[in-house]
């Protein structure tokens, strides 16, 4: 068992060098003063006497032997010049002990297990707010934004130092901004920045918040707040993500060859940020650089395996090229063996869908949601992937009318909103 010690007795004390009885005695009491578990035995000379170890209580000493009967502990005693040694053992903090393994289980992408030993943590130790902030980001990358927002508030609610504090609001904020809620994110992210928190965490705060306006449709803003990330030159993971998050702000603007750079800078930044090469290849799809748009989402699709978007898009690219067919015998063999989401997830529809497994207004009905937020992004995708069918079959009125639709959903955070203003403005050229 580990042990600190707390301090050592020996004849200036009023000890014997010989350890009496009395002196034994003496010894335990003023070892329960200030908080000792047991003393350790010395007397003089080098000879090694053996351990201290038992159950429960104070050393004792006699017949020229030392033995204890505290805890199962285990000590050696030796004979020097000291006389006695006080110490407190350690107790294990399994609270900590939890969170660590939640730790570990979390960079091994084992996101239910790490969930449960955070659980654990917290029932043990209720006001350890690491343990919230975690499980938090283990539930956000579930799609449990309701429960992974509820852990960070009480993470928030429990005060934690001021780098925590600034993070928490941070991650907070960015589960805001998934769900929709741009408003809620920008507050939480400003209170990060207003924190002042270090740089790593001062740049995430910029990031995330630009990422929130431009969600919103401030797109000026979000490029100020992007761009201040990058003034910040943070590591390069944290600047790739900064040089990411402009390069869709500048996409939205209709800045596609600035959108490109900068995109291409987080990859160079960070060779394997899937986000980015996903990100890099629609602002290429709308640039109608088909090619290198293919490129990007087979290489974004090879670094997430789960990244269902990045099949879709292949197949839009594929079809638009003349490979319909080809193509739809791929998606069909990714959707059979898809391992992510559920099966009738709202993805899995877009998917049989494209690949000819769902007809158009199944997918329409299957759009609508309680949830009006949730309902105008679905619906924002499906106007789009309808309408982009409609166009490869020739049908460009009907397409222009589901574009139009994609556009009037006003869900400007997602990609297809992006790619539906590209499609009009190309139909418009046509004409």
């Amino acid at each position: 068992m580990p042990y600190e010690v707390l301090g050592y007795l020996n004849a200036t004390t009023g000890i014997s060098p010989l350890l009496t009885r009395g002196g034994i005695k003496y010894a335990a009491s003023r070892a329960k003063q200030i908080g000792g578990d047991a003393i350790i035995v010395l007397g003089e000379g080098a000879q090694y006497l053996g351990t201290v170890s038992g159950g429960s209580g104070y050393t004792s000493y006699g017949g020229g032997s030392a033995t204890s009967s505290y805890g199962g502990a285990s000590v050696p005693l030796y004979q020097d010049r000291a006389s006695v040694i006080i110490i407190k053992f350690k107790k294990t903090d399994y609270a900590d002990v939890n969170l660590n393994s939640g730790n570990a289980k979390y960079s091994k992408g084992d996101l239910d297990g790490a969930i449960a030993d955070y659980t654990k943590a917290i029932e043990l130790k209720p006001d350890v707010a690491g343990a919230y902030g975690n499980r938090g980001a283990a539930k956000q990358i579930k799609g449990d934004l309701d429960g992974a927002i509820a852990d960070y508030t009480k993470a928030i609610e429990l005060k934690p130092d001021h780098e925590d504090l600034a993070a928490a609001y941070t991650a907070r904020g960015l589960t805001k901004r998934i769900k929709g809620d741009f408003e809620g994110a920008i507050a939480d992210c400003t209170k990060a920045i207003e924190l002042k928190p270090d740089n790593v965490h001062l740049v995430a705060a910029y990031a995330a918040r630009g990422i929130a306006k431009q969600g919103k449709g401030d797109l000026d803003d979000a490029i100020a707040d992007d761009t201040k990330a990058i003034e910040l030159k943070p590591d390069n993971v944290n600047l790739a993500a900064a040089y990411f998050a402009r390069g869709i702000a500048k996409a939205a603007k209709g800045d596609l060859n600035d959108a490109i750079s900068d995109c291409t800078k987080a990859i160079e930044l960070k060779p394997d940020f899937a986000d980015a090469y996903f990100n890099r290849g629609y602002i290429r799809y709308d640039s109608h650089d088909f090619t290198d748009a293919l490129f990007d989402f087979r290489k974004a699709a090879e670094l997430d395996s789960s990244n269902d978007y990045a099949r879709f898009w292949v197949w839009l690219i594929r079809a638009r090229l003349g490979e319909r067919e080809s193509a739809t015998t791929e998606l069909q063999t990714y959707l059979a063996g898809r391992a992510n989401g559920k099966l009738d997830d709202w993805a899995s529809k877009i998917g049989h869908f494209l690949a000819g497994q769902l007809a158009e207004p199944e997918l329409l009905a299957a759009a609508k949601n309680a949830d009006q937020k949730k309902e105008a992004g679905q619906l924002c995708e499906a106007y789009f992937y309808a309408g982009s069918k409609h166009l490869f079959a020739g049908d460009k009125s009907v397409a222009e009318d589901y574009f139009e639709k994609s556009i009037a959903t006003d869900y400007k955070a997602y990609l297809e909103y992006a790619s539906a203003v590209a499609e009009l403005k190309s139909l418009e050229k046509q004409k």
